[in-house]
Parts: structure tokens; C-alpha cells; sequence
């Protein structure tokens, strides 16, 4: 067992499968398993297959029905659901401590021993469908689809939606999720638990339920790092806003500037103090809603900006974004500002770490990135960010070549919005 920092620890089984846990006396367990495939895991046929598989196992297995998977849980006053993201999948329960054994039936149950029955497939079919249908109704998702879809160069997995299409998901069967199945090998599964653990239980509960997984099986297609593809791009809709997006490529989860990255973000729209809220929300009247984030992906990643706004409004609301990213280019930000900024990012990572949920999330995605920092480190890392550092990861990741603009809303009433930024 290798501690790798106070109070956490990884272990290893024989098939290669990884234990992670957090020790958290007295406090609630989250147990997780992580599985290092996501949608950018797949091919243009198969695209929203690991969404659909992470909804299939929650079906029925050789052991339990569907009924019977939530029935136990609630039994156990406990909470399941997972996720699928564009590089990973995970499968989690929030449960008390007394609860480990049956928590860990259950949940590697699911990825054990699914059923996929045609008829539980069909329905669930139905089920996606309307889920994509939901998404394309909502000017807010499907912006942000566009702008993901047209941030990168055509046909890169990392441009097409997590969820799939009506296309891929209609054309799915058995054969194919058995076939993508069969790739939750050890090698792709973390075991990641937080909260108040024997240490000796959890690793002889997973031996016993995790220990008989193969070490390997077969390869995923070779990750590629995406190439940039600046663009334009209005979807004509009849609507009260538009729903504007407007990015460039950002860093990789592992570089060293996502800290600074992420103290600029804050400053020019990470929340009701930003720039960006202040002048086009506070000073201007121009949105209800607008906001600036950074995501991370394992070679790669994007900064985007999001606001709704009148039709009307649009052009004068981006040109404040692009006076604001100019600014942050150019002018050295005040310390005050950096010291607000800093001390938000500080306030929200920690309270973000109260639960036994959150620490289990952390442990998983850190597994994933190979970024296995205590938190005070992480803390140090952001308190070592300068003025000079916020100016220079502003001008590594800003550039009039690099702007992807994507907007819902009515575009009869939006034909000024292309000129208002230099994207082709």
C-alpha cells in the first residue's frame, strides 16, 4: 500500500485494477468505479456509445433486475447514478460506512454481469432519444454544442457531443454494446473511495468482487490531439435571446498554467464580481446570464464565454467581451484583483471538498490525469500565481486567429454579429 498523501492511499490488484481511498473517520462513504473510456473513445459510427452502454448496465444484470438495483439501494438509504464524460466514465453510490459489502455487490454488479436484453435496449433507445431531443431544444446546450463542434477540426472525436446523435443511437444492438463492453478491462478500472474505510475490508471486498476482472482486453483507437479550427457559425432559431459562444483552444489538464489559466478566468467571468458580469450584466443591462470557464482534457482543452442576450444587443455585448480580453492581454491586472480572484478559487476548492463525494471525485479524476496533488499543494500552486503570469497565459491562449463564435437566435435580427470579431 503506497500513501500518497496524509490520509490517502493506492493500492493495486493482482489483475492490475487500482484502489484509491481516502480515510475520513465518522464521515459518509462514496464509492466510485472509473473507467478510463470516454466519448472521444469512439469511432464516428459508434458515437454516444459510452453514454448508452453507462445507461444500458442500470437494466438488468444476471443478478438483479432493474427494480432490483434501485430497491437495494434505497434499502440502504444510500444514492447511484454515474456519468459519461468525453475521456472517462464512472459509476458511483453514496452510502454509510456499515454498508460497504452490499454497496460493492451492487455496483460491481453493474460491470460485471449486464444483460443488454433487446427489449430493455429498445426502450432505452427511447429513452436517449429524447434526451438528445431535450438538449437540441434547449439554445443553451446546443450553442454550446455548436461551439465544441466547430472549435476543432472536423471529425475529432472530442468535437461530437458526449450523448451521440438520433443516427449513431438508432443504430445500436446487442452485438455492439457487448462488443465495446468487453473493453472495461483492469487496466481501464480505478477503484476510488472516500470517507470512513477499514482499509483492510475495502481491499478484501474488492479483491473478491474486482479480482476476477481480465487484466486486458482490447485496444481503443489511438487518442489524437485535436487541431484548431477557428469558425463562425449562427443557427437560425426563432427566439426571445440569443445564446452566444465564444472561445479559443485552452491548455491540457496537466499543464502548469492551468492554475494561472484558471485565476484569469475567474477575474474575467468566473461569477457576479467578473468583469464580464459587471460591465455587460451590472454597467450595461446587456444579459442575464453571462460567464467565462476553462475545461481540461488529458492533451488538450478550450476557454469559452457564454451570455444570453436580446438579439439586439449582441454585437455591442461581444464587442465588451473582446475590449475585456484585450484588457486582460494587455493590461497587468491590479493585485487586489488577483488577490480576490485567488482567494475565490481557494474558497471554492475547499468548501467544494466537504462531502465524502466531492474527495471521491477528486480521487477519480486526479487517477485519470495522473495529478495526484494534495490539496494544499494545489492551494500553493494557485497563491504562487502572479500578475505577470495571468498577462502571459492571456496572450498564450488569446489570438484573433484562434476565436470560435457560435450563436442560437434568430438570425435575421444577428446579421451584424459576424463582423463584430476577427473569425472567419
Amino acid at each position: 500500500m503506497r500513501e500518497l498523501y496524509p490520509n490517502c492511499f493506492e493500492e493495486a490488484l493482482p489483475n492490475g485494477l487500482k484502489i484509491l481511498f481516502e480515510s475520513r473517520p465518522e464521515r459518509p462513504l462514496s464509492v466510485g468505479l472509473w473507467i478510463k473510456i470516454g466519448s472521444r473513445d469512439e469511432t464516428e459510427k459508434s458515437s454516444g456509445i459510452s453514454h448508452f452502454l453507462e445507461h444500458m448496465v442500470f437494466k438488468g444484470t444476471q443478478h438483479r433486475t432493474a427494480f432490483q438495483i434501485s430497491e437495494e439501494i434505497d434499502a440502504l438509504g444510500g444514492y447511484i447514478n454515474a456519468m459519461t464524460s468525453k475521456e472517462y466514465t464512472a459509476y458511483y453510490v453514496d452510502v454509510l460506512p456499515q454498508h460497504l459489502e452490499k454497496t460493492m455487490d451492487i455496483l460491481t454488479d453493474l460491470i460485471k454481469t449486464p444483460l443488454f436484453q433487446p427489449d430493455e435496449l429498445e426502450k432505452e433507445k427511447g429513452v436517449v432519444l429524447e434526451e438528445i431531443r431535450m438538449q437540441d431544444d434547449s439554445p443553451s446546450d446546443k450553442v454550446f454544442d455548436l461551439f465544441t463542434e466547430r472549435l476543432w477540426e472536423s471529425h475529432h472525436p472530442l468535437s461530437r457531443p458526449i450523448i451521440g446523435s438520433v443516427e449513431t443511437v438508432s443504430s445500436f444492438d446487442r452485438e455492439d454494446l457487448a462488443e465495446y463492453f468487453a473493453l472495461y478491462d483492469a487496466s481501464r478500472i480505478t477503484l476510488a473511495v472516500a470517507g470512513d474505510i477499514n482499509p483492510a475490508q475495502l481491499i478484501r471486498v474488492a479483491e473478491k468482487q474486482l479480482g476476477m476482472i481480465p487484466a486486458k482486453s482490447g485496444a481503443l483507437p489511438k487518442r489524437t490531439i485535436p487541431k484548431p479550427l477557428a469558425s463562425s457559425h449562427t443557427e437560425d432559431r426563432d427566439l426571445q435571446q440569443a445564446h452566444i459562444c465564444l472561445g479559443t483552444p485552452g491548455l491540457a489538464r496537466s499543464d502548469t498554467r492551468r492554475f494561472a489559466l484558471e485565476v484569469m478566468a475567474t477575474i474575467l467571468g468566473g461569477g457576479m464580481s467578473s468583469r464580464l458580469f459587471k460591465r455587460i450584466r451590472e454597467e450595461l443591462g446587456l444579459a442575464y446570464a453571462v460567464s467565462g470557464q476553462a475545461s481540461y482534457y488529458s492533451d488538450s482543452g478550450f476557454f469559452v464565454i457564454y451570455l444570453g442576450t436580446d438579439p439586439k444587443n449582441a454585437s455591442k455585448a461581444l464587442e465588451v467581451c473582446w475590449e475585456e480580453i484585450g484588457r486582460i492581454q494587455h493590461e497587468p491586472v491590479p493585485s487586489e484583483t488577483l488577490w480576490l480572484a485567488k482567494e475565490k478559487l481557494k474558497g471554492n476548492l475547499i468548501l467544494g471538498l466537504e462531502s465524502s463525494h466531492s474527495r471521491m471525485i477528486r480521487l477519480g479524476i486526479a487517477d485519470i490525469y495522473g495529478t495526484h496533488w494534495p490539496l494544499e499543494e494545489v492551494i500553493q500552486r494557485i497563491e504562487a500565481v502572479t500578475i505577470n503570469d495571468v498577462q502571459q497565459v492571456a496572450k498564450d491562449i488569446f489570438s484573433d486567429e484562434s476565436f470560435t463564435l457560435t450563436v442560437v437566435g434568430p438570425e435575421r435580427q444577428l446579421t451584424s454579429i459576424q463582423q463584430t470579431l476577427p473569425v472567419s
